[in-house]
């Protein structure tokens, strides 16, 4: 990955108004890791529910990650290969030690699940350590296919063809695991991208499946933020009880 000299986006140039279909999911993948790392820190392992929601969020998250590597292989790299040759190897090479690492984390969890009490304080600082490293390197990762593969997807692909590609995704992704991808996309994003998204799942999706995403805007938002985005919406505040 680090011999890849990445390219940094100039916001003069025409590709900074490109379609990327990154953004909004990298976005929530960088909100649950950075989450799960400080939930992980703040761990009080006296409290034995405090470990079992740590435990399940780390599961979570590693559950997250798996799921959007496995949409990554199977729709934006054979579309980069099958237009540039060769310029997914870096990025799918990452994916398969990433993969590795996944299953590390099941295993850490359990570890820290089963720990006795005694032996909790050692089980959560291995999960810490292999979480800073976990984080780190996708954080890097991510920053080479938001610069590296987006500027092959932009050379070889139109807006459309990656819109395309992006709905391929989405029409892939089981209910339960999109109101997952909707709870950190709302985290992550900034009051302008969550009005965009939601704003798009009211005129595409239908009603009931808009209120679903408002619920998890609501429950995961704070109140200036959700003041931001009802405003935006035009919709009434107390939409969500």
């Amino acid at each position: 990955m680090n011999h890849i000299e990445a390219k940094v986006r100039d916001p003069q140039s025409p590709s900074a108004l490109r379609v990327d279909i990154y953004r909004g999911i990298h976005k929530a993948v960088r909100a649950f890791m950075c989450d799960t790392l400080t939930m992980v820190g703040q761990l009080d392992i006296d409290d034995d529910a405090d470990v079992t929601a740590t435990v399940a969020q780390v599961r979570g998250l590693a559950g997250f990650c798996a799921d959007h590597l496995a949409h990554e292989n199977q729709f934006i790299h054979p579309a980069m290969e099958a237009r540039r040759p060769g310029s997914s190897a870096v990025t799918a090479s990452d994916h398969s030690h990433h993969d590795s690492a996944i299953k590390q984390a099941h295993v850490l969890a359990t570890k820290l699940e089963l720990a006795p009490a005694g032996s909790r304080a050692a089980a959560v600082a291995d999960l810490q350590l292999f979480l800073t490293q976990f984080v780190a390197e996708n954080l890097t990762h991510m920053s080479i296919e938001e610069t590296w593969n987006n500027a092959v997807l932009w050379e070889s692909h139109s807006d459309q063809e990656l819109i395309a590609i992006e709905q391929a995704i989405v029409d892939s992704i089981a209910p339960e695991e999109m109101a997952v991808c909707l709870r950190w996309m709302i985290t992550g994003m900034n009051p302008a991208e969550r009005a965009e998204l939601l704003g798009g799942i009211r005129q595409a999706a239908p009603a009931p499946a808009f209120e679903g995403a408002m619920a998890i805007a609501r429950a995961c938002l704070g109140a200036r933020d959700w003041k931001k985005l009802t405003g935006t919406l035009g919709q009434p505040e107390r939409l969500v009880a």
